[in-house]
């Protein structure tokens, strides 16, 4: 911007030099031509100088619009990342507070076998020492009251050994299912922080190709006003 606002200068340095070099050549016979045709190159050098500011005003507009953009988009991204982050750390918590709901349902159920463990036990001792007296087959029934008793002992035993087994797992399919969500949210993540990136750099490339025709044009410009002033002298000479 500061380059064109330079040219701009440029040529109105250039132009009125050669209204003076005009003016200090030119004979009193020619003065009412000399008049007109500077009136003529001040409208045209007025165009101009109109036209490169409304271009001037243009770019500036565009680049506050570009500002406006960035800084929404950034809002954005700001604001989906704490919604992300808020997210992450509420699905953590959920999961922690069922691991807990687990261990204490499972610390609970164990203090009740144990406790009906023991309360067989102390039925069964109270048992054997009432029976004590009686004959073989008193003992005999003892004994297969005994071996259904480890037997429930030994099914309860590979029950909860099953409940362990299927709650470790739960836990871990759990836990992989939440690992497999975070690399889904990161990846999502990464894509849109590419896009984003992807967009700015093409609005950069936009921009500077814009940039680039508008300088062009106005060189052109230059070069044709100067080669018209050039010829205006040569016609004065």
């Amino acid at each position: 911007m500061k380059s064109i606002i330079q040219k701009s200068s440029m040529q109105k340095s250039i132009s009125g030099n050669a209204m003076k070099s005009g003016q200090e050549k030119s004979s009193p016979g020619v003065v009412v031509t000399d008049s007109a045709m500077l009136d003529r190159e001040r409208k045209q050098l007025e165009k101009i100088k109109l036209k490169q500011q409304q271009e001037m005003q243009q770019m500036m507009e565009y680049e506050i619009k570009m500002q406006q953009i960035r800084q929404v988009n950034e809002e954005k991204m700001k604001k989906q990342q704490e919604k992300e982050e808020k997210r992450k750390k509420e699905l953590a918590l959920k999961a922690k507070q069922q691991e807990e709901i687990k261990i204490q349902q499972e610390q609970e159920k164990q203090l009740r076998l144990e406790e009906e463990a023991e309360r067989q036990r102390q039925r069964q001792k109270e048992l054997n020492e009432k029976e004590k007296s009686k004959g073989e087959e008193e003992k005999e029934r003892e004994r297969l009251r005994q071996l259904e008793i480890k037997k429930r002992e030994e099914e309860q035993k590979l029950k909860q050994e099953k409940f362990k087994l299927q709650t470790e797992k739960i836990t871990k399919e759990q836990q992989m299912l939440i690992e497999q969500k975070k690399v889904e949210m990161d990846e999502r993540d990464k894509q849109r922080r590419e896009m984003l990136e992807k967009k700015q750099t093409e609005s950069k490339k936009i921009a500077e190709k814009k940039r680039k025709e508008t300088i062009k044009k106005i060189e052109a410009t230059k070069q044709k006003m100067e080669g018209m002033l050039d010829g205006q002298r040569s016609v004065l000479h």
